[in-house]
């Protein structure tokens, strides 16, 4: 009905017919394990921690015999993990400490930076608003090669200029 696979961290069961159907439980997570009678034979029990879920979950294995070799394994990788869990990151404390704090400072430095005030462009469509004029009402006119009505523009501004700005 499933694979079940026991690693260093955490025992996984996935069914073969239905791939969303799967159990991973990690050992810091297990109260217990141990085999029990079932309406189906003897099953592999496994009982997780209440903060966890206190789930309990039952697997059974085929061939039996391999129930009992199962179970001794779980069980001893559950005490080794138990005695020093594996968390993923390997880390080290140091314990030096800087004598003052001028030995981490770093000397602060300027950007070296160059404002350029004039590029050389022709920025149509920032002209276009920032032309420093009053906020006016503007002629509503039908632009042709639009095929829509739109605000009457500037004069030496075309609509292929504002659209130049915008494909770039």
């Amino acid at each position: 009905m499933g694979v079940f696979f026991v690693t260093n961290v955490r025992l996984v069961w996935h069914a073969n017919l239905a791939q969303n159907f799967n159990v991973s439980v990690p050992y810091m997570q297990m109260k217990n394990i141990r085999v029990r009678d079932s309406k189906f034979g003897k099953a592999l029990v496994i009982e997780t921690m209440p903060k966890c879920g206190g789930y309990v979950l039952g697997f059974r294995i085929h061939p039996p015999e391999k129930l009992e070799v199962v179970l001794k394994e779980l069980k001893s990788l559950h005490r080794i993990f138990s005695v020093n869990p594996i968390f993923g990151v390997d880390f080290k404390l140091e314990d030096s400490q800087p004598d003052n704090i001028d030995q981490v400072k770093i000397a602060r430095t300027d950007d070296d930076v160059e404002i350029v005030e004039d590029y050389g462009g022709d920025d149509a469509f920032a002209a276009y608003y920032a032309d420093g004029s009053e906020k006016e009402e503007k002629d509503i006119v039908f632009d042709d090669d639009l095929g829509l009505a739109c605000e009457k523009l500037n004069e030496g501004y075309t609509m292929q200029n504002l659209w130049a700005v915008v494909n770039d």
